[in-house]
């Protein structure tokens, strides 16, 4: 299928221009109530909040940061910046009081990279960001989203297609948050694709409800941005309704009739576990047809857990819409045919190594469901690669590697990143998989690579394994590499106590798992307080991260 005439791609002012003439908009859902805003009141608000930042004196092509907890001042300070002509930037804001000081000096790293001129941010974070505006040269003024407002600025000369719609920060599972630079043609390439037939195919009886924070991409432009190209309603919930009491999703979906819903793995597994039957009194769930699944690893068991779970409400399996994608490419890169329960792909450890070609092979059985994404949007290319950059074959793992509309422009002043990231229109994406029967099967990280004695082995294959394990915390486990000079390689895990087993069988039972599935000896079994490893903004563990701490104590030791 081709991608959309050239007629019918629309910059993002354009997508609410025309989404104002409807009667939609979106709810906003915070400490337990209602606010609802059509798509009409969005774009005043944004007009107005754009004739502000002319006032302010930011000029066509600045950068601007948002650092803004409320979804609504959110979305209208990044479609005011849009109309003004400015490129927005979204930095997720400090989700935890106790490490602001931390949190802040990441940001101002973030502020230089980018040469952001202004940062709209929510009141309580003004005095943060002055804190370290000195080691910010360019950065002229934090504006407070509460003081800004002025008369609505009278539509100029609109963004073009080509120009920067907004800047992602990547969430930093493996390295430093990167700026993605995506141009309003990627922007709608993608959300075109993701509503058209091949996608959600949306029609106007759907609508949405979200969770997700609107700083990371899924809940951006899945959950607020897909409702906004299609003129369909949009519930918008916080991050922490959801994680303080799952339930209040699940109630909200059925509360509203929403028909399209997506999170992470780890969202359908906290419902499972934290949910109870009393929670769900006259919840319905029979009318949520795509409930899409990404961010992270998928795992089958979870899924199947889910649709078992919840069926009692009316919850269908066929409903799941397991996807991949990445920042890099706005959003998503392949879906599946919707209204079929997920495809699963059931490999043994030792098969999949064989695929690997140069993973050293597990000595025992252990077996891995890997859960189909689907093929390639429409207009769009996928391919698995070798070291070479070549394309291999058939159920042959390597790295994914993607082309078509939505590849973004590139690292935000970054050029060298991005050749060594696009290379002869290819998005090499860091992430392993391999196609079987023309679906893609996601597997790993090459840039979480484990070389012992010259074999490779994948980190998340590492934790995978131990993942059941009992005393360790649910998704608080990182498998890495660590050598000293002149030394040999050695394997590392580190992880997060559950409480439900003692701190020593843990370990013993770890280190059994990992020498009976893999052959390996696992030089350092590290148990550590709750909350030291870190997640990424979309729930990643930060494994990079929890290796530079893990080093950084060998150090001082």
């Amino acid at each position: 299928m081709a991608p959309p005439d050239e007629e019918q791609v629309r910059t993002l002012p354009e997508a609410l221009d025309e989404a104002a003439r409807s009667n939609e908009g979106y709810t906003f859902v915070d400490r337990g109530g209602e606010v609802r805003r059509s798509y009409a009141d969005v774009r005043h608000a944004s007009l107005r909040l754009a004739g502000a930042l002319r006032s302010a004196g930011l000029e066509r092509g600045d950068l601007v940061a948002l650092m803004i907890n409320d979804a609504e001042s959110f979305l209208t300070a990044l479609f005011g910046a849009s109309l003004a002509g400015l490129i927005p930037a979204s930095i997720a804001p400090p989700t935890v009081t106790g490490e602001l000081s931390r949190h802040f000096d990441l940001t101002a790293g973030i502020l230089r990279a980018a040469g952001a001129r202004a940062v709209i941010a929510s009141a309580a974070l003004v005095n943060g960001i002055e804190a370290v505006r000195a080691s910010c040269p360019a950065l002229e003024m934090v504006l407070s989203r509460d003081d800004l407002d002025a008369p609505a600025l009278e539509p100029g000369m609109p963004p073009s297609l080509d120009d920067l719609a907004f800047v992602q920060f990547t969430s930093g599972s493996t390295c430093a948050p990167k700026g993605v630079a995506l141009s309003h043609r990627n922007l709608a390439a993608n959300i075109d694709a993701i509503n058209g037939p091949a996608g959600l195919a949306t029609t106007p009886e759907d609508s949405a409800v979200s969770w997700l924070p609107l700083y990371h991409d899924m809940g951006l432009v899945g959950m607020a941005l897909g409702p906004l190209f299609s003129a369909r309603p949009a519930v918008l919930m916080t991050p922490s309704a959801f994680i303080k009491r799952p339930a209040e999703w699940l109630k909200a979906i059925s509360h509203h009739g929403a028909t399209v819903s997506f999170a992470p793995n780890f969202a359908y597994d906290l419902a499972v576990r934290r949910v109870r039957d009393g929670d769900l009194e006259g919840v319905d769930l029979s009318r949520w047809r795509v409930a899409g699944c990404g961010a992270e690893p998928i795992h089958a068991a979870t899924l199947d857990a889910f649709a078992e779970r919840f069926s009692a409400f009316g919850f269908r399996a066929s409903s799941f819409l397991p996807s991949y994608g990445l920042a890099e490419h706005v959003l998503v890169a392949a879906f599946p045919a919707r209204e079929r329960p997920p495809r699963v792909d059931c490999i043994s450890a030792d098969q999949l190594s064989k695929m690997r070609r140069a993973v050293a092979e597990p000595a025992g059985d252990s077996s891995l469901a890997l859960v189909s994404c689907g093929r390639a949007l429409p207009g769009h290319e996928i391919r698995i690669v070798g070291d070479d950059g070549e394309p291999l074959g058939e159920r042959e793992v390597g790295e994914i590697a993607l082309a078509g509309p939505s590849v973004m422009v590139g690292y935000y002043r970054d050029a060298e990143l991005t050749g060594h990231t696009i290379r002869h229109r290819w998005l090499h994406t860091g992430d392993l998989g391999y196609m079987a029967d023309g679906e893609l099967f996601v597997c790993g990280r090459t840039k979480d690579v484990i070389i012992i004695n010259g074999r490779k082995y994948h980190a998340q294959d590492l934790e995978w394994a131990i993942a059941d394990i009992r005393g360790i915390r649910r998704g608080r486990a990182v498998a890495f590499g660590s050598a000293d000079p002149g030394a040999a390689d050695r394997v590392v895990i580190v992880f997060e106590p559950s409480g439900t087993a003692a701190t020593d069988v843990a370990e013993t039972a770890i280190r059994r798992r990992i020498s009976d599935a893999f052959g390996l000896y696992v030089s350092e079994v590290v148990a550590v307080p709750t909350g030291t490893i870190g997640r990424t903004t979309s729930g990643k563990v930060q494994r990079t991260a929890t290796k530079s701490h893990y080093d950084a104590r060998r150090r001082v030791s």
